[in-house]
């Protein structure tokens, strides 16, 4: 059998960490991976609105290896996501935004799941997210044409946390 590589996308702050810890305990076969931007923010790249190359190129790493995982997996955040920011940060080459689009089309396959958090409430400011509401949105508007545009079957999960585990764990 196929592993599953189910992965949660949408702008910052959207509820998609919180659903994940939710999910922990119903989805004990699966090995949850969150977090890319927090870490790799932990080794000194800038991210955000102020990402570069550099910063986005180590996030595809985090991605790229999550995918090699021989288990079933959980993400809170996948390529897919890298993609949609990266189209909206001044700071990328065209070299590596070329390398992003190409290895996202390699690879999209590789996920079996996608379910999408639209915008339901304001950012929260923890001093990590961006609180750039316009910019939100435009990630947000990217997300579903990225999704339609490439074909990719998706759930879009609403309403409360326990309501949104409810509908995933029903997905999957």
């Amino acid at each position: 059998m196929v592993n599953q590589r189910v992965v949660l996308v949408g702008a910052s702050s959207t509820g998609k960490t919180t659903v994940a810890e939710l999910l922990k305990p119903e989805l004990r076969y699966y090995k949850f991976i969150s977090e890319s931007t927090r870490t790799v923010r932990s080794y000194g790249f800038p991210i955000n609105e102020e990402g570069t190359s550099a910063t986005q190129l180590a996030i595809s790493s985090f991605h790229l290896e999550a995918l090699l995982q021989d288990s079933n997996l959980l993400l809170d955040r996948g390529y897919l996501d890298l993609v949609v920011y990266s189209r909206f940060l001044d700071g990328i080459d065209k070299a590596t935004m070329d390398c992003i689009e190409g290895t996202w089309d390699r690879v999209k396959h590789r996920y079996t799941k996608f379910i999408y958090f639209p915008i339901e409430f304001k950012s929260v400011d923890d001093g990590v997210r961006s609180v750039n509401e316009e910019w939100r949105d435009s990630i947000d508007k990217e997300f579903v044409k990225e999704l339609d545009y490439s074909k990719i079957e998706y759930l879009t999960v609403t309403g409360s946390p326990k309501q949104r585990v409810d509908q995933i764990k029903k997905y999957i």
